[in-house]
């Protein structure tokens, strides 16, 4: 018989195969500004500050339509994929924030994949994060199930692609009105407003993004979505033993062509 966490799990399958045959299909046309991210690199981010920067929709939540709009998605097939803007992470942050989602439920839904997670990897201590992350790292290096490729794999698909746009978290935050302009330009060619874009990053800041999200929180959320967005938080994390499954399962070479110091 199957369980209702199943069928929950086959018809979010089935709604992201429709976005991304519509993505791959119209983007070109639409046109779709696609922002692509292994799941955790701040691509939710960069999408809402898009969409209101450009005054287009974001229908995160809402069936994809054939219009002019930002559309968020995890692809590692470029097929068929234009006006791509590719979203990077320090991999080792993105592990930490990826571990909160698969063992914590938020208020993005995401219960269907923690019940998935504990049934198949689970710990006697979810809290006990630093000794849980080497078991954790192996799993979704050999094992991966949502999305079903790694962090390698998306890196050597998108890392200095042509004609692809491309930006970090890091960079983002660093310096968030220059960072956002340059990937709107690289998308449109066209000079964004400095006064749209100063709105949009007041507006989508950490600590408004915080406080909005602190008032819609609903009852059971073990963490909030927006959890901590911190640069370099992996390293209250990691143990040498997690940073040896790293190297063992080819994030190394990687990371450094991005620039991550190992």
């Amino acid at each position: 018989m199957v369980s209702g966490y199943e069928i929950k799990r086959l018809a979010r399958r089935a709604k992201s195969f429709r976005e991304k045959s519509y993505a791959r299909a119209f983007s070109g046309v639409a046109p779709y500004y696609i922002v692509n991210e292994f799941p955790k690199s701040g691509g939710t981010w960069l999408s809402e500050m898009l969409a209101m920067a450009l005054d287009v929709p974001f229908r995160q939540q809402e069936p994809i339509r054939l219009e002019r709009a930002v559309v968020h998605g995890h692809f590692l097939n470029p097929l068929g994929l234009r006006n791509v803007v590719v979203m990077f992470r320090d991999p080792r942050d993105v592990i930490v924030s990826f571990y909160y989602h698969c063992y914590f439920t938020n208020d993005r839904a995401n219960h269907v994949l923690v019940h998935l997670m504990k049934k198949r990897l689970p710990f006697a201590d979810y809290n006990d994060i630093q000794a849980n992350l080497p078991a954790f790292i192996r799993f979704i290096s050999t094992t991966p199930v949502s999305p079903r490729f790694t962090w390698p794999d998306f890196s050597q698909a998108w890392a200095g692609r042509p004609g692809v746009a491309s930006t970090t978290y890091e960079r983002l935050r660093a310096d968030t009105e220059a960072e956002l302009a340059r990937v709107i330009q690289a998308l449109t060619h066209e000079q964004p407003s400095t006064s749209r874009i100063a709105e949009t990053v007041e507006y989508f800041s950490f600590a408004a993004a915080k406080r909005r999200q602190e008032s819609k929180i609903r009852p059971g959320t073990e963490v909030p979505f927006i959890r901590a967005g911190a640069l370099g938080g992996w390293r209250a994390h990691f143990s040498p033993a997690a940073e040896a499954e790293l190297a063992a399962f080819g994030y190394v070479e990687p990371m450094r062509r991005l620039g991550y110091e190992i």
